[in-house]
Parts: structure tokens; sequence; C-alpha cells
């Protein structure tokens, strides 16, 4: 049976997560598996808030409040509002589909058509409150309701006291210059091109919504070709000198950590390897866990976790006690041994505990059904806080800004 979360009524962010985690069961081998996310979304949404690995074209952030500014126009009750809202979504996909290249990326429920499940506003409701598009905060169900009251208020305007209670949200759910923004021919001529005025109207909400995050920086000082040529991390962009110190700082922690977890995750598929005895992939992480011990274990010397839990710690972020105390033993094991982890029975034992203690019944030392599901590279993706997904949208942006 496949794997599924189940939620009644809860907000965007808690979603956006759910979403996310669902997305990672799709994808064995990218999974979590030393359970340090909590650390690399703290600073991926330091660095670039609103987005999300689960986000795929830039224009959605449009497509989204078009559509349901449509059906609240519309008077729509609340309990018809999801029956409309995924009408309304998939229609949209259809127009896509039709308007777009059969090559084109990005088009959420290309593949799925009309079973499509996971609909852009599901994927984009959190981010959309979080860059200030949509103006009234809750979950979907929640907004679902307090459009059909706000209609219902409008069209009420001679009660002064309802009138005066609502007046807030009379002024809209949405950001008034999303109305003005809309195509008089969407969905039906819909595109994933970004327009000008577009772009200027992002780069807006990025400026008050997040002035000081690294998003807003390179979209206000990088250029074009800053963000077009592909880098496969945020501390190899040509600009990295010229970012604000504090994100200098922080990304150069991300950079450390990225090192230091990587030698965890090749210790932890040897281990499994030998577990199940494949002699193939014994050799092949046992000879990468060496070339981790010569290449990136040095760069870790001098490097403070007490500084880097500040900087991850920062505007309100937290980490929890475990995590924390999982990677402060990890680091004490790597610079005091160095080197020979594959047989260092305290880092051996650390990895495996800290794998029973995330996964209990379903820990892969113990289950062996549990370890079928590992397919030989389990967790061993760097650590690329959100970058890929920033690196496109600042693409798609600038090529936006271009547009006369």
């Amino acid at each position: 049976m496949g794997s599924s979360i189940t939620w009644l009524d809860h907000d965007g962010a808690a979603r956006d997560r759910s979403l996310r985690l669902l997305s990672l069961f799709k994808a064995p081998e990218s999974r979590d598996e030393m359970g340090i996310g909590s650390v690399r979304d703290a600073i991926s949404d330091q660095l670039f808030p609103g987005t999300s690995t689960i986000q795929t074209r830039l224009r959605y952030f449009f497509f989204v409040p078009w559509l349901y500014i449509e059906i609240e126009t519309k008077g729509t009750t609340s309990s018809r509002f999801p029956a409309a809202g995924r009408e309304a979504e998939i229609r949209l996909m259809n127009c896509l589909n039709r308007n777009e290249p059969s090559d084109a990326k990005g088009i959420i429920g290309r593949n799925s058509q009309s079973e499509l499940k996971r609909l852009p506003s599901s994927v984009y409701w959190a981010a959309l409150g979080n860059w200030g598009l949509r103006t009234h905060s809750g979950s979907q169900q929640q907004h679902f309701s307090t459009a059909e009251r706000v209609k219902t208020s409008q069209t009420m305007r001679s009660r002064r006291i309802e009138v005066e209670h609502e007046s807030r949200e009379l002024q809209g759910l949405w950001h008034p210059e999303l109305k003005k923004l809309m195509p008089e021919d969407f969905p039906e001529n819909a595109q994933l091109a970004l327009t000008r005025l577009e772009s200027e109207f992002l780069l807006d909400r990025w400026s008050e919504s997040h002035p000081d995050s690294l998003l807003t920086w390179l979209a206000a000082n990088s250029s074009p070709h800053d963000n077009f040529k592909k880098v496969d991390a945020i501390w190899k962009h040509p600009r990295f000198g010229e970012f604000p110190e504090r994100y200098r700082t922080l990304i150069s922690h991300c950079r450390l950590f990225d090192a230091l977890i990587q030698g965890a995750a090749r210790l932890y598929n040897l281990q499994l390897a030998r577990l199940e005895q494949r002699e193939d992939l014994v050799t092949k992480h046992g000879d990468a866990l060496i070339e981790w011990e010569s290449s990136e274990v040095p760069i870790l010397e001098g490097w403070r976790l007490t500084d880097f839990w500040l900087s991850v710690g920062g505007n309100g972020y937290s980490v929890p006690a475990k995590t924390k105390d999982f990677v402060t033993r990890w680091r004490d094991l790597v610079m005091a041994k160095r080197k020979g982890f594959g047989s260092y029975k305290p880092a051996l034992d650390l990895i495996e505990r800290r794998e029973r203690e995330l996964k209990s019944g379903r820990s892969r030392f113990s289950n062996k059904a549990a370890r079928k599901s590992w397919g030989g590279e389990a967790g061993l993706n760097r650590l690329n806080y959100r970058w890929s997904i920033a690196q496109s949208m600042l693409g798609e942006w600038h090529e936006g800004w271009l547009r006369k």
C-alpha cells in the first residue's frame, strides 16, 4: 500500500511540510536518513523564504490567486469551493498542456491529468502567504469560509456593524495588484513565462516581505548571467564574495555542515552493505568513505559548532535537542579520529543508534523488510538548501524582467 498523509484542516506551512514528506517517500534514496532535515530547512528558510522543493514554475504564484479570485467573485459557498477549485485547476492544467510545447517542464499534473492529487494550490499555499500575495492567514479550508463570509458581507453593506467588523476582510483576500495583473483571456491562453510587470511585482513582494533575504538580494543585485549560469552549490555562486556578511557566514557554515553529514551518510550505507553482504557495495562505500576522510575532514578543522547553531537559530528557527546532540557527537568523533571510520566502533554505534532512534521498528538495522527499500545509496545527495529551486526561480524571474 502506498504511503499517505491525512489532514483535516491545518495551516499552509504544515500542509507544505506534509507534501514535502510525501515527495520523499516517492524518492527513497534522497530521504533524510540521519534526521537533519530540521537543520537543512531552518537554513533554507532563511536563505530562500517561501521556496519549497515541491514547487515547479514561478508563474503558479499568479495562477493560483487568479483562479481563486474568479471563484470568489462568483460567490461560491465554502462547501462548494474545494470542488470548484479542483475543476478550475484541472482546467488550467489542460490549457497549459495545450499552450506550452510538449517538452515544457513544470506543468503540474501533465502526466496524471484528471487524476491529479497534488493540486497547485496546495503546493503554493504556504508560500503565497509567506510572500504577501495572500493577505488572509490560515488554511485553505479557512480561506474558503472567509471568502464566503466576505462575499455575503459585500452584498449587505447597509449593515453598518457587520461592515465595520469585516472591514479588513472586505479589503480583499489577495494583494490588490494581483487582479490588475490577471490577463483577460486567463486561463484559456495561460503560459508559464512571466511578464515584466509580474517580475516587478514579485520583486516588490520579496522586498517588502523579506527585505534581508538572500533571495531578495540576488534578484536586486545579481545579473541574469549570474543566475542563468548553473552552479550546483550556493557557495559557488560567482557573486558569493559580495553577499551580505550574514549570509556569507551562514553559507560557509552550510558548506561545512554538508561535508560533515556526508561522512555520516557514507558510513550508514557501508554498514547496510555489510549487513546485506553486498561485497560490491562494501567496496564502493568503503572507498567513498576513505575519500571523504582525505578530502573533506580536513576542511572541518577549527569549525565551531556553537557559531553554527547561532547562525541556524536566527530569526526564531530552532533545531530539536536530539538533532543537535547527534551532530555534535558525530563532529567530535570525526575530529578526534579523522580517518579509519569504517572500523571505528564509536562511530558505527552512533550512526546505528541515531537511525534506530528515528525509525524504531522500521530501522534498517533490525528490520529486513525495511532494508529491502534500500537501493544501495541512501541519503547521499549533497545538501542543496533549496538553491536549485531558488536558482531556477531567479532564472525565470530575470527572463520576465528582461521582457518588454
